[in-house]
């Protein structure tokens, strides 16, 4: 007659801690007045049972959770399945996004949730192709070696080989390099455009070639060269043997922090894409095209906070690669004052947040997934 249960306006949260205290596999969700979680039945009102929740629909909730996702990640054996998750995180997304979870924290899960995809696509290879004849390390480029990946974004990887490789074993790294980038394209993260991929010979290296490579570019900043470190110096190990990435970003600061010619030209790439802000206080927007009378947020307004924040790092042998922790290093390293790099850190947040509440109204709208808004829809402020 007064069976304990949980009140309707409880959380996820409090429900499994409340089976989990008491042993229950069922719970009723009382209606009542009390709109506390976990309630006892009103003496004065009459309780109703809106509902059972049991064990298995708290496990189907958990769906939504990263830490469910790259679970699930990790034990599915097929392309198809790994693809059907990726489809959910448009919907995700969205969920997440009104839930008030930061711009700086989906980034992160999203990063997370490719580099799963990546081992695990990496892992069914090698279960095809037998164990890899010598050490290696999947480089992650661009985005997703900074962790700020969100929907949308294409492929820049690259493949980092021991020295120790002969070339009878060449095939099996570029039957991997093929194999991963096209799972990943099937997954929804697309070629790139400028073939920065591991399937390309240029991006699949032996240590000493990566490091030839950096030393020709410091030496010769072509624009090329240039547009490719922006992408290229911002790496991080996603699978594999990770001290061959150390070694590789350790070679490509001592080169760049060096070469004040080569951070020269680094900093002229920036400034020939200034942010777009005209006069009057008003912004200047694409002219014509698809997204005529919008902004490219990632190019415009992100990305010149991302490249300042790298060439200081580059400078000053700064390892952080993630853009908060290189602008919160370059402060404690008295490079950037503290009001400097706050101001920097709180500009990429809001920005970002602006990308995020954007993508989120396309999945919404059933647009596009895209990096353009249009200024008019937003405050004066």
């Amino acid at each position: 007659p007064d069976p304990q249960g949980i009140s309707e306006t409880a959380s996820l949260f409090d429900a499994t801690l409340f089976m989990t205290e008491q042993g229950y596999h069922h719970i009723p969700v009382l209606t009542d007045t009390h709109h506390l979680g976990v309630s006892e039945p009103s003496d004065q009102l009459p309780v109703r049972v809106a509902g059972i929740v049991t064990a298995s629909d708290l496990m189907l909730a958990r769906q939504d959770d990263p830490v469910f996702l790259v679970q699930h990640i990790r034990r599915e054996s097929s392309l198809e399945g790994l693809k059907a998750i990726v489809q959910q995180l448009t919907n995700l997304l969205v969920q997440w996004e009104h839930a008030g979870v930061r711009a700086y924290q989906i980034s992160r899960i999203l990063t997370a949730i490719s580099d799963a995809v990546t081992r695990r696509l990496i892992d069914l290879t090698i279960k095809d192709l037998g164990e890899a004849p010598v050490p290696f390390c999947w480089l992650g480029f661009g985005s997703q070696g900074r962790g700020e990946q969100l929907l949308g974004a294409d492929q820049d990887n690259g493949l980092l080989i021991s020295d120790t490789l002969k070339d009878d074993d060449k095939p099996w790294f570029t039957e991997l390099a093929n194999r991963v980038c096209d799972g990943l394209n099937t997954c929804g993260y697309v070629y790139c455009k400028g073939f920065i991929m591991a399937g390309s010979d240029e991006w699949r290296q032996l240590l000493w070639r990566w490091c030839q490579t950096v030393d020709r570019w410091t030496r010769s900043p072509t624009k090329d060269a240039v547009m490719r470190v922006s992408i290229f110096f911002d790496l991080r190990s996603v699978y594999g043997e990770e001290s061959l990435c150390e070694q590789l970003q350790q070679h490509m600061l001592k080169r760049a922090g060096e070469n004040s010619i080569f951070l020269a030209a680094l900093a002229e790439n920036v400034l020939d894409a200034p942010p777009p802000l005209g006069i009057f206080r008003r912004f200047v927007v694409e002219h014509d095209g698809e997204h005529r009378d919008h902004l490219n947020l990632k190019k415009r307004a992100v990305l010149p906070i991302v490249d300042t924040a790298r060439i200081h790092c580059l400078a000053n042998n700064i390892t952080a690669v993630n853009t908060l922790e290189r602008l919160q290093a370059l402060a404690d390293a008295r490079v950037l004052t503290i009001g400097e790099s706050r101001n920097l850190q709180d500009a990429w947040s809001i920005i970002m947040q602006m990308r995020v509440e954007a993508q989120s109204q396309q999945i919404v709208a059933a647009d596009d997934i895209s990096n353009y808004l249009n200024p008019d829809k937003l405050s004066k402020l």
